[in-house]
């Protein structure tokens, strides 16, 4: 949000302190004092039930002792489950959204609180604009850490729903050696490499080889999914006070455009039934493919029991070749191309781009842990920047089609499709955009422990430009607040309130060429955080976020900003472990309103209601052990189009797993959709050309891996 700039964040830190001190006397420096009950100092949580958060030195703490909504899921947690993507590791979180428009191959989406994240890598962005990049990959992940609500505090600009951040592998003294292999369902084979060791004598030195080779069919015709990836790494560790390591990345994927937008006309044709494996595209020609080399420096320095230093820079190139044919909305083509097509044929338009990325990145925090009397304060103050450079070749503009950047791709009957009815040869991509983004931010927060206080306060400043070639320049500075208290009781209740701000820059109008306003969000979030012992963890919140200045164009000629959108909800997770089981669930309700539109209908294919429950049982004694198994339901409840006018309906899916462990081997079999249940994952309402036209999107078929595994 928009502030006037002020010592805010500073005066209420020593306010607070001030007054915390003098309830207790004086400012003499002592122990701070700790009751012996509280859970929050116990070092030994199981890490599948209350794991630290690791996003580059922000928010070190564990998610019973964070004041807001937090989640980190362990790499053990989502290889038991199978999870073969980012979007896959998600899916059984509280207030996640993720694939929620079926296989998509090209970029991560994953909805937090009904929006879409914002996605980091090591604590650095790591999507610029979209189409442009590499999808992650699972294997080079160790942790994925989900903040809820805005974060801007944190990250500077970014949505107001949450943000998703991954932990990549690196070299140092605890990583283990392994082989993977693997073979699945559509011909998935993959192979897997981790391997890590000490190359000095007194083993301050590590250096860490992860690599991954991925070829592999997909349920819809003619869409493969390769990818590849070597990832070496290097860390000096001299002391236990000093590390610093190189990253180096890349990776290449080739693949087509998984995501099919169907026409809901498509699903109402007499006779037909429409299957999620159809591609409504040209084979011969379409494609998506990206690749990404980076380098990554992470340097950590404890300089005494009060400072530390901690800083992480990234340069990363990346490049996506695209080419797509998509469907025009019946209602589009009658107005386009004259007298409508027979029942269940479609038009088509092909798309190009050729996309290069330069990104270079970084954040450097500056920490001091230190006590005034009773009260215990972690003080931080940081400066990140990123600063962007893209360059996208696209079709030139058509003027038979309002001088969009698409030309005809020829007419597809799904009924009984014929491929190749154009000709298979693709246009020269000459028009060119150029964008220049830059964002500096300077942060400071507090994080105040007083008795069984824990206070968190933030204030951040951004100063945010981006210039084209196309449209004027765009500059924005902005204030971010942030702030959350909890108490902790003895028996394991902590209770917590708090409130956070994000800002998204848009960019300018296309049609006036004036800077349009940043999204604004804020969050009010109250919730409470239970952990009775290390076994047990469960959360639960109400939250009430409002993003102001989403752009809407009621048609091709209108550009405005005037409304809002709203969103409250609940959520409540539960993770627990009971001897030789494991049990987590999560719930999600959400009600939202886009006050954009006459009505205020819910948000496009947001679901009202979420649950999921895992159970993993793995016996450590008798006849069992070794052996392991675990099952897991999602429910996705109805949604909107996002005009209130075509409803969703709901679904339910359910996953397997089994697993044997034998010395350093280890055999796994996980099972996505076990019942291979067919369904609509979401239909989709949206303005095109000054109309209303709706897109189906087809959930996922039944998914069968197994995947064997050498320790060593």
């Amino acid at each position: 949000m928009t502030h006037t700039p002020q010592l805010t964040l500073l005066s209420l830190s020593l306010a607070t302190t001030a007054a915390m001190g003098q309830s207790n006397g004086d400012f003499e420096l002592e122990p701070t004092l700790v009751t012996a009950e509280r859970v929050a100092e116990d070092t030994s949580s199981d890490q599948l039930v209350n794991p630290a958060l690791n996003l580059g030195g922000k928010l070190p703490h564990s998610i019973f002792e964070t004041p807001r909504a937090v989640e980190a899921i362990t790499r053990e947690e989502f290889v038991q489950r199978g999870a073969q993507n980012l979007e896959e590791a998600a899916r059984y979180t509280s207030g996640v959204q993720s694939a929620y428009y079926g296989l998509d191959n090209r970029q991560d989406f994953v909805r937090i609180r009904g929006m879409r994240s914002q996605n980091y890598r090591d604590g650095l962005q790591y999507n610029f604009n979209f189409y442009n990049n590499t999808p992650q990959e699972n294997y080079a992940i160790e942790q994925v850490d989900i903040v809820k609500g805005p974060a801007s505090l944190l990250f500077g600009n970014g949505t107001a729903g949450g943000t998703v951040n991954t932990v990549s592998k690196i070299a140092g003294p605890d990583a283990k050696n392994e082989i993977m292999a693997g073979y699945g369902s559509h011909d998935r084979m993959q192979f897997g490499l981790d391997y890590n060791q000490a190359v000095n004598e007194e083993e301050t030195v590590f250096l860490r080889l992860v690599s991954y080779f991925r070829q592999s069919d997909t349920y819809v015709d003619f869409v493969n999914d390769d990818s590849w990836f070597v990832m070496p790494s290097l860390t000096w560790q001299p002391t236990e006070d000093t590390s610093l390591s190189v990253l180096f990345n890349y990776q290449e994927n080739e693949s087509m455009p998984s995501l099919q937008f169907y026409p809901y006309e498509a699903t109402q044709v007499p006779g037909f039934t429409l299957r999620n494996n159809l591609y409504a595209g040209e084979p011969s020609i379409d494609r998506y493919n990206t690749s990404q080399k980076s380098a990554s420096l992470i340097f950590k320095h404890q300089f005494n029991d009060t400072y530390s230093f901690n800083s992480t820079l990234r340069y990363l190139q990346s490049s996506a070749d695209y080419v797509e044919h998509t469907i025009v909305p019946p209602l589009i083509a009658q107005g386009v191309f004259g007298p409508g097509t027979p029942a269940g044929t479609y038009h088509r338009l092909l798309y190009a781009s050729d996309h290069e990325t330069d990104v270079f990145s970084g954040n450097m925090a500056l920490n001091a842990k230190y006590e005034l009397g009773t009260v215990k304060h972690e003080l931080q103050l940081g400066f990140d920047f990123n600063r962007a450079d893209r360059e996208r070749y696209t079709l030139p503009p058509n003027p038979g089609l309002y001088n969009l950047n698409y030309v005809y791709g020829g007419a597809l009957d799904f009924t009984n499709p014929n491929y190749g009815a154009m000709a298979a040869t693709l246009p020269d991509r000459t028009e060119l955009d150029t964008f220049e983004e830059e964002l500096y931010g300077i942060y400071l927060s507090d994080r105040i422990e007083w008795n069984n206080f824990i206070v968190s306060l933030g204030a951040r400043y951004d100063d945010y430009s981006l210039a084209t070639n196309q449209l004027p320049s765009d500059t924005q500075q902005n204030w971010s607040f942030d702030a959350g208290v909890m108490y902790q009781f003895d028996n394991g209740v902590s209770p917590y309130y708090s409130y956070a701000e994000s800002f998204e820059p848009q960019g300018v109008n296309d049609l006036t060429g004036d800077p349009l306003k940043p999204k604004e969000g804020t969050q009010h979030e109250i919730g409470v955080k239970w952990m009775p012992d290390e076994r047990t963890l469960f959360t639960a919140s109400y939250f009430d976020i409002e993003e102001a200045n989403r752009v809407f164009r009621p048609d091709p000629f209108t550009v405005t900003q005037s409304s809002s959108v709203d969103i409250q909800g609940a959520e409540a997770s539960l993770q627990h472990r009971s001897g030789d089981f494991f049990f987590q669930s999560a719930f999600t309700y959400l009600d939202t309103a886009n006050n954009d539109i006459d009505g205020s209908p819910a948000l496009a294919g947001v679901p009202d209601y979420q649950a999921s429950a895992w159970l993993t049982y793995s016996p450590q004694e008798g006849p069992l052990a070794n052996f392991r198994a675990g099952l897991g339901a999602r429910y996705t409840g109805t949604s909107s189009d996002g005009r209130d006018a075509l409803e969703t309906k709901s679904h339910t899916l359910v996953d397997a797993m089994l697993g044997y462990s034998w010395d350093d081997f280890d055999i796994q079999l996980s099972v996505s959709n076990l019942f291979d249940k067919q369904y609509i994952q979401t239909i989709e309402t949206s303005e095109t050309l000054g109309a209303d036209v709706s897109s189906a999107f087809l959930g996922q078929d039944r998914s069968i891996n197994l995947t064997a595994t050498y320790s060593f």
